[in-house]
């Protein structure tokens, strides 16, 4: 590999082989620190409660939160290792960062978006048969967590930052425990979007639907640019025929100018 290469490598985003790991990662850190800008006047407090999710609301209606309500996290900060930090984002980041990295790199950026949206997504409609408010990328990442360990089952982890195991076993105990939580109804968790964000990743790659290009942006643009060369054609014989009909003498300035943009295109 050339310096040249080596260096365009370690370029942040565009040049990333993983760009949108880094710009989810950056995106919910920058909403993050707006909203705690924010979240204390007035407006704040609406603007919050119109991002995270509240199934009163989808259901009539603002179906927005079912996205929007991914990049919203906990301003509260709670004790880890005695340290107060914002452990809802840390923990959501931490792990988008080190099982999506590989993610992206193996499946490519636009299937690694797909599975991210959709596990949240689905996530979020899990938790609206709890009735309570959900925000947090948490269901979104675990979809991605699922498909890192169908990809890298035997891959060895530090679960809990200290305990060496296999993916395949950590992927199956953290749905375990989401499970459990969301039979019992404990605590202030989602863990109902959890496990639908889980299930959603293991489901997209068990039946090989990850394959399918839902969303294909570069489908859409080449659809585009194929009616715009056949509306282009469609005008050439227009002009073509006026010409047989009256003589060239009979085109305006815009239709000679069109013709020959046209030609030098060839």
């Amino acid at each position: 590999m050339s310096a040249y290469r080596r260096q365009r490598d370690r370029l942040p985003l565009g040049d990333s082989p993983y760009p949108w790991t880094l710009r989810l990662v950056l995106i919910n850190v920058i909403v993050f620190v707006l909203m705690l800008m924010v979240i204390r006047t007035r407006w704040g407090i609406q603007l919050f409660n119109e991002l995270i999710l509240v199934p009163g609301q989808v259901l009539h209606g603002h179906l927005w939160q079912l996205i929007t309500y991914m990049f919203m996290h906990s301003p509260s900060l709670e004790r880890f290792l005695f340290i107060p930090l914002p452990t809802h984002i840390l923990f959501n980041m931490f792990i988008l960062w080190m099982f999506g990295r590989e993610v992206e790199m193996t499946l490519g950026s636009g299937t690694f978006l797909r599975l991210y949206f959709l596990a949240g997504i689905v996530a979020g409609l899990c938790s609206m048969f709890t009735g309570s408010p959900v925000l947090g990328a948490s269901g979104a990442v675990l979809g991605i967590l699922a498909v890192y360990g169908h990809l890298f089952p035997d891959r060895i982890i530090l679960a809990f930052f200290f305990i060496p195991m296999r993916m395949k076993i950590f992927m199956w105990i953290i749905a375990g425990i989401d499970l459990l939580g969301a039979i019992q109804g404990s605590g202030n968790i989602a863990h109902l979007a959890h496990v639908g964000g889980f299930f959603t990743g293991i489901i997209m790659m068990r039946t090989g639907w990850y394959r399918r290009r839902w969303f294909d942006l570069s489908k859409f643009k080449r659809q585009r640019e194929l009616e715009r060369q056949r509306q282009r054609h469609r005008r050439v014989d227009t002009i073509l025929d006026k010409v047989s009909r009256e003589g060239i003498q009979s085109l305006s300035r815009e239709e000679r100018e069109f013709l020959e943009r046209m030609r030098r295109e060839r």
